[in-house]
């Protein structure tokens, strides 16, 4: 029951992004890669995204 739940999260989610996704694309607001593209422009950025991801991979996928 409860992986049904969180399979079903998951896909709203992902649902949701490319929602905001598509409708960035047709108005004039950055879309997601754009952000991400910003974000690791600098030295810092960069190693935050590092560290976001790892933190992400120990607390969600190691399981």
């Amino acid at each position: 029951m409860l992986s049904w739940l969180l399979g079903t999260g998951f896909v709203l989610l992902a649902l949701a992004a490319i929602a905001v996704d598509v409708h960035a694309r047709r108005t004039a607001r950055p879309t997601a890669g754009d952000l991400l593209a910003i974000a690791v422009a600098t030295k810092a950025g960069r190693l935050l995204m590092v560290a976001l991801w790892l933190w992400v991979g120990w607390h969600f996928l190691a399981r």
